[in-house]
């Protein structure tokens, strides 16, 4: 007959599905089995039903009462459990799930992580910062921990603990470009500016390449940028990102998925143009600023993924970093013939500044790239962009591409 451990070795094998199946089949024949109710309750909310998660953990635990069920574990139930009422946004059930949990298990890194995302989720960022901060005393080497730490820090002000913390993410994860990024701006906000000024260094660090030429089969640049246009508006995975979409910058945004996703038609040319260029400038890099940490720290190995983003007559990309890739680029087929806005650089693609959430003092000038049909520029993920506001009777596209780390058995467009 079927039991427990059959359906956890199901899951093991990456069979949730059917483990999750088995658990209620045993809990037709047995309802006050807290551990089946408990494993149910933790591949629901692995399958994505926090719903169903909620409902079998508050069984589990309630039966945890009985002597019968003394020797069961609530560690692991209430802290599912407060990853369901999270995921519900029910805060003041996961905060009491976790914050539990931790009575029983207080050494326990996750937890102050996940309370601290709780409180932080509930604006007690000084609260979050300390529960992320014992955290990563319990566990000095966890990157997600760190990560957790630095951010909330940022917000906060607090410039020093927010650079410690991406220092050790940085020894833990080198060229993360996450860290970077907010290193970045710490550095400035600490007077440390020649050190900023490594990192910010946009002469070297920024190549811009305008194209003349159309590649082969296109008679010309014209005809090459106006196919990519056509590609890009008529692409099927083409929308508006929702509000919940941490891609949505403003309401006149729309975004391809994959933009190089077969059928490629003209993507495929500038697919390979990018390619090329990356790989040169990568190669440049290595050879020009060998001890820059982002230099040191470079993946060997990489494939591309792209998307194509559309201005619809107006808006901006508020400023942000490519958190999963290495070096960025972006090809523009598109742009208006005018663009007016009330400060200057109307959809300018400007480096520099942080997100508006980090109080910063210090002003670091932007470096400012006017973009015109053909342009391409290459620059590394950490470094903080945005498209600044602009009106224009015409759409406005740029296409996007990130390097993501590969083997190399696996990886297309190889470096």
């Amino acid at each position: 007959m079927p039991n427990l451990d059959a359906a956890r070795a199901l899951h093991r094998a990456g069979r949730s599905a059917e483990a999750l199946e088995l658990c209620r089949a045993l809990l037709k024949s047995d309802e006050q089995d807290a551990e089946v109710l408990a494993t149910a309750g933790s591949l629901a909310l692995k399958l994505g039903d926090p719903s169903a998660a909620e409902r079998y953990l508050r069984e589990a635990i309630a039966l945890s009462a009985n002597a019968l069920e003394a020797s069961f574990n609530l560690v692991p139930a209430y802290s599912n459990l407060g990853s369901a009422l999270f995921r519900l946004r029910d805060l003041d059930g996961a905060q009491a799930a976790y914050s539990r949990a931790l009575t029983l298990a207080p050494g326990t890194s996750h937890l102050h992580r996940n309370l601290g995302t709780v409180l932080h989720e509930r604006g007690a960022l000084e609260r979050a910062l300390a529960c992320f901060d014992r955290a990563v005393q319990l566990r000095p080497d966890w990157v997600k921990g760190l990560q957790s730490l630095a951010t909330t820090a940022m917000e906060l002000g607090q410039w020093q603990p927010a650079l410690d913390a991406c220092s050790r993410w940085i020894s833990l994860s080198p060229a993360n470009v996450e860290a970077l990024g907010l290193a970045s701006i710490a550095l400035d906000e600490l007077g440390r500016h020649e050190e900023a000024d490594q990192l910010l260094d946009f002469d070297r660090l920024l190549r811009l390449i305008q194209r003349d030429s159309a590649p082969p089969g296109f008679a010309s640049l014209d005809a090459f940028n106006a196919a990519l246009t056509r590609h890009t508006l008529e692409h099927p995975t083409l929308h508006r990102p929702g509000l919940d979409d941490p891609r949505y910058h403003c309401s006149t945004l729309r975004m391809t998925g994959e933009f190089c996703a077969a059928p490629k038609g003209p993507a495929a040319a500038l697919e390979q143009l990018v390619f090329d260029a990356v790989h040169g400038f990568a190669a440049e890099l290595a050879q020009t600023l060998p001890r820059h940490p982002f230099v040191a720290g470079a993946a060997r190995h990489f494939a591309l993924k792209s998307w194509s983003t559309v201005l619809d007559g107006e808006g901006n990309l508020e400023p942000h970093v490519h958190y999963a890739s290495y070096l960025s680029a972006v090809y523009y087929p598109k742009i208006p013939a005018q663009m007016s806005s009330k400060g200057p650089g109307a959809g300018f693609l400007e480096f520099g500044g942080g997100p508006a959430r980090f109080p910063t003092r210090h002003t670091r000038p932007a470096r400012a790239v006017e973009p015109r049909e053909g342009l391409l520029v290459l620059f590394p993920s950490y470094l903080y962009h945005r498209t600044a506001p602009f009106s224009a009777p015409e759409v406005r596209i740029a296409i996007a591409f990130d390097t993501v780390a590969s083997a190399p058995e696996h990886a297309e467009n190889e470096t």
